[in-house]
């Protein structure tokens, strides 16, 4: 799964891309207005709207669409660390965290350093019994 802010750019992506393919439908499939009362309205022979009922009914369904990730970002945006966090909160766990680190770190080079007397002892006994091994066989 993608972290959150990827998670957020994508979302954002995809609500840019339902904003214009919502204004793209409607610009292609309104029906024609008059811009004063004098105009005729005009019809275009090769112009076949989809019907009033139906333009309605998608227009609806782009608008819950358009609602529905605009909720998913909502809720991608409250779950980011930090909200609602303040910055003084922020910085102490900031400084908590590295505190823990530097402890995980040291501990890491005692037991590096360890492990490499471990190593030492292991060579120092391997040694050992193949020499005893060696001069079994003499």
């Amino acid at each position: 799964m993608a972290d959150r802010l990827t998670q957020l750019q994508l979302c954002l992506d995809q609500l840019t891309d339902m904003f214009f393919a919502s204004l793209t439908y409607i610009d292609q499939n309104h029906d024609s207005v008059k811009l004063n009362d004098t105009d005729p309205k005009v019809m275009d022979s090769d112009y076949h709207p989809a019907s009033q009922l139906d333009f309605q009914s998608n227009l609806q369904e782009l608008s819950r669409d358009i609602i529905t990730k605009t909720k998913q970002i909502l809720t991608i945006i409250e779950t980011l660390p930090g909200v609602g966090v303040s910055k003084e909160e922020q910085l102490k766990k900031i400084q908590m965290l590295n505190k823990q680190l530097e402890e995980v770190e040291l501990k890491k080079q005692e037991t590096i350093l360890k492990k490499q007397d471990l190593m030492r002892v292991v060579d120092k006994l391997t040694l050992l019994v193949s020499k005893g091994i060696a001069e079994t066989r003499d």
